[in-house]
């Protein structure tokens, strides 16, 4: 199960990363972007659908069982976000201005946001949020990432893993 599944992982993985730099050329920060979210949750679901499809249909006589799909599913997640977050640290160790970007873009979400952060929160928490944009570490600004992305596959797993499975035939 494992070998023909990991192929899928690499190719998920490097199509995350493609992903990535693709929207930063688009203009948008897939950091700060909610709509990027919703396209990992794409990714994955096609990456871990076919390598299950696969698995089902070529080794496994048509048959795949829930525990089957979620085994699968992680196979293919947790190697692709490894493999994304090892490039992404590279690459933002590597190029200054994307972490300066990404500073000036999170600083500009908040500031945009002001009149609703400011209905919950006094002025100062708000001061408070900006200078802790500006204290933001590679390390950590890669963990987060990284927990997004395990949690869009860990939310697709499931629901890719019951639409493939099927249960033998009862006499």
């Amino acid at each position: 199960m494992i070998k023909p599944t990991l192929k899928y992982s690499i190719l998920c993985g490097i199509f995350l990363v493609g992903l990535f730099f693709i929207s930063i050329n688009f203009g948008s920060n897939p950091l700060l972007d909610f709509r990027h979210f919703i396209f990992d949750l794409g990714v994955f679901f096609l990456f871990v659908f076919f390598a299950g499809k696969e698995y089902k249909d070529f080794k496994n006589d048509g048959y795949l069982h829930f525990w089957q799909g979620i085994s699968i599913g992680f196979i293919v997640m947790i190697p692709a976000v490894i493999i994304f977050s090892l490039i992404f640290y590279v690459i933002f160790e590597t190029n200054g201005e994307l972490m300066d970007g990404y500073k000036e873009g999170a600083k500009a979400f908040l500031l945009d946001r002001k009149e609703i952060f400011l209905k919950e929160f006094t002025e100062e928490q708000l001061n408070e949020q900006l200078a802790a944009v500006d204290e933001i570490t590679t390390t950590q600004l890669l963990f987060s990432t990284f927990w997004k992305k395990i949690g869009a596959g860990f939310l697709i797993t499931p629901v890719v893993s019951i639409i493939l499975r099927k249960k033998p035939k009862q006499l």
